[in-house]
C-alpha cells in the first residue's frame, strides 16, 4: 500500500480538479460575481483546493492502512 497511494492519490487529485472546475466556476460566477481572468484563475484555486483535500486524505488513509 505504501507505493500505490501516492499514485490513487494522485489519479484522485486530477479527477476531482476536472470534475469540480465547471462546479466552482460556476459558483463563483453566481455569487461572487467575478468575470473574465479573474474567474478562471479563482475557479483554478478553488479546484486545485478540493482536489488537494481528496489527495489529501487518500494519503492519509493509506497511511492509516499501514
Amino acid at each position: 500500500m505504501n507505493k500505490i497511494a501516492p499514485v490513487i492519490a494522485f489519479v484522485v487529485f486530477m479527477l476531482v480538479f476536472v470534475v469540480t472546475r465547471t462546479p466552482a466556476r460556476d459558483f463563483l460566477e453566481s455569487w461572487v460575481a467575478l468575470q473574465g481572468v479573474v474567474l478562471g484563475l479563482a475557479s483554478m484555486v478553488v479546484s486545485a483546493g478540493l482536489a488537494a483535500l481528496a489527495a489529501g486524505a487518500v494519503l492519509y488513509v493509506g497511511r492509516l492502512l499501514e
